[in-house]
């Protein structure tokens, strides 16, 4: 009994050291589980044959978020809900992915209104679980030839589109909108503005995902170096609003562009660091791997030479 009176405040000072460590476990772990983790299927028709081993990659690779392409005289739409209530049932997401850079333009207009049309007439079709979440566009502009021409006013129609887009889409809906921006998008001004188009998008959209494709994270060039400026404006705008994507595509830039020759565990390595860096930013949403096709050949290639 005086061994327990003696030793009392120590074994109590101990039990508090382990709760505390237990609590930051598990605070780390949820912190974590709340991140991001997406990756785009651009050929949807995939869906028709391929879904629960889709799903099953999805879900042994952590991703809890698919930007999923719409093809609606290509895919059914009974193949769209079964992959989205399977996808549901491993607490996987869906968003309705389309766009082109010729979106940018107002004149075509109409794709977009395609877009948002299709997806909220299948929404209203099918039961709550077999719902898109979303929609996430990749309109990406600078590719025309009128970027070069005159930027400027490509810049006004695309962010007149944008504005389009959300005001439409979230008429009579919850679904949330999104968009993928490249890296140097706070390098474009707003027409008639000292507005950056990264701040403009960011507290317009839900979302934004910065295609930051470097296979580094830290160090000159490196992701977290072209992605911290708007992660640091839109802390103040709005939490969770930016996943940081990279890329697992062959690319012609070079290596540096991409995870190919590196592989998936390097890939996950510095996908950790930028997590880390970036885990002290509200904004700070999670990653993105582009895109599911070679993200999983580049799997498949690694296990077989291994």
């Amino acid at each position: 009994m005086r061994v327990l009176r003696k030793y009392g405040p120590l074994w109590a000072g101990i039990a508090l050291l382990a709760a505390a460590s237990l609590f930051m476990l598990v605070l780390s772990n949820h912190s974590r589980s709340a991140l991001t983790t997406a990756t785009w299927i651009w050929d949807a028709k995939q869906i028709e044959t391929q879904t629960d081993e889709m799903i099953a990659f999805a879900e042994k690779n952590g991703v809890n978020l698919i930007y999923l392409h719409v093809e609606p005289t290509a895919v059914s739409p009974e193949a769209y809900r079964t992959f989205i209530r399977k996808a549901g049932q491993a607490s996987i997401q869906v968003e309705a992915l389309g766009g082109d850079p010729n979106w940018a333009l107002t004149k075509n207009r109409q794709s977009i209104d395609e877009l948002i049309s299709w997806v909220k007439a299948y929404n209203r079709s099918v039961r709550a679980n077999e719902r898109f979440a979303g929609i996430h566009v990749d309109i990406e502009p600078y590719l025309l030839p009128a970027w070069k021409e005159s930027q400027q006013e490509v810049v006004r129609q695309w962010l007149k589109n944008v504005a389009y887009l959300v005001a439409e889409t979230k008429k009579d809906t919850d679904l949330a909108v999104g968009a993928d921006l490249p890296f140097w998008i706070d390098s474009v001004p707003v027409p008639d503005s000292p507005e950056k188009v990264s701040s403009w998008m960011v507290q317009r959209l839900d979302s934004i995902t910065l295609m930051a494709y470097r296979n580094r994270a830290r160090g000159d060039n490196g992701i977290v170096e072209i992605v911290k400026k708007i992660v640091a404006d839109a802390n103040s705008q709005k939490k969770g609003s930016v996943i940081v994507g990279v890329n697992m595509m062959e690319s012609a830039e070079g290596a540096h562009v991409s995870f190919f020759a590196d592989g998936p565990a390097e890939m996950k390595n510095q996908l950790a660091i930028l997590e880390e860096e970036l885990s002290g930013n509200p904004a700070f949403a999670g990653s993105a791997i582009h895109d599911y096709e070679s993200w999983k050949r580049s799997i498949e290639a690694n296990e077989r030479s291994s």
